[in-house]
């Protein structure tokens, strides 16, 4: 496959640091394996765990482009979004072949490989890590603005379902991000969601105080005065097609959400059993 969009290969041990010098984010990605190599071929599109350091970078200026410039309209220095938790994890790709490049993404952190989770950094996980069986958290998901109106996400949910069977997942999880900063709009939400089955209490997941909002209980009660069709309506202005996704794969949201003062966002913790696996929904995304 030709690589337009390469700029720099990387061969284990073969490291070309005159190229890294224009680029020292990536140094400390220098070692980088991935856990897990993964390769389907869609014709026009190759899913694939990232293996090269070019492709990490891809993956990095793809997610800057969507959750940096387009979300919250800034840039970073080097244009690249990276966090602590990227080097110990698998970078899930959706390549164009003919251009080479990175247009969709998802980050991947098992339990078989990891013992932190983005996720625990927003929440209070309880007792949900004690579960016997694999785990998968997901998250980082985005698609390049000028593909989505293209099956992406049906690529995406492919490459992970295979992943997840090369390591025998039992439980998906990760943080659902509903774009407000709305206190109303965040409280009709989780109200509906009760209302509707969505919610599940049982492992004692909570948001860490930092992104506790300590006003939710007082602002449900003021959305629910407003009756069951205005907390629908707004419920469904914010609520966003992944969770809508999650929610027909069967996936349940656990406890009450944080707001990520930083992405200027409420997050949903997130679980699916694959035990409690919708196939039929998962025969209609991934085809």
């Amino acid at each position: 496959m030709d690589h337009q969009s390469v700029e720099i290969r990387h061969e284990p041990g073969n490291i070309y640091f005159p190229q890294l010098l224009a680029k020292p984010y990536l140094i400390q990605f220098s070692n980088y394996r991935a856990n897990v190599e993964l390769e389907i071929d869609k014709g026009e599109y190759l899913i694939k765990t990232a293996t090269r350091i070019d492709e990490l970078d891809m993956v990095f200026r793809l997610r800057h482009a969507v959750f940096i410039e387009e979300m919250l309209g800034r840039k970073n220095v080097f244009g690249v979004d990276i966090d602590r938790f990227d080097k110990r994890c698998d970078h899930l790709m959706v390549i164009e072949k003919k251009t080479g490049k990175c247009v969709g993404t998802y980050r991947l952190i098992s339990d078989v490989y990891s013992t932190e989770f983005y996720s625990a950094t927003e929440f209070y996980l309880g007792n949900f890590l004690e579960l016997k069986g694999v785990k998968l958290e997901i998250g980082r998901a985005c698609i390049d603005p000028e593909y989505r109106r293209k099956n992406m996400m049906g690529l995406l949910w492919e490459g992970i379902y295979s992943y997840i069977g090369k390591i025998g997942v039992r439980y998906i999880f990760g943080c659902s991000s509903v774009m407000t900063h709305d206190r109303t709009a965040i409280a009709a939400l989780y109200w509906y969601l009760q209302q509707n089955g969505h919610i599940l209490d049982e492992f004692g997941v909570r948001p860490r105080k930092k992104y506790a909002i300590p006003t939710l209980k007082d602002d449900i009660e003021a959305v629910r005065i407003l009756g069951d069709e205005y907390i629908s309506n707004a419920a469904m202005e914010v609520l966003p097609r992944l969770l809508k996704d999650y929610f027909q794969f069967g996936a349940k949201v656990c406890g009450e959400p944080a707001f990520d003062k930083s992405f200027n966002c409420a997050d949903f913790f997130t679980v699916l059993d694959l035990q409690n696996l919708n196939d039929h929904y998962k025969k209609e995304r991934i085809g």
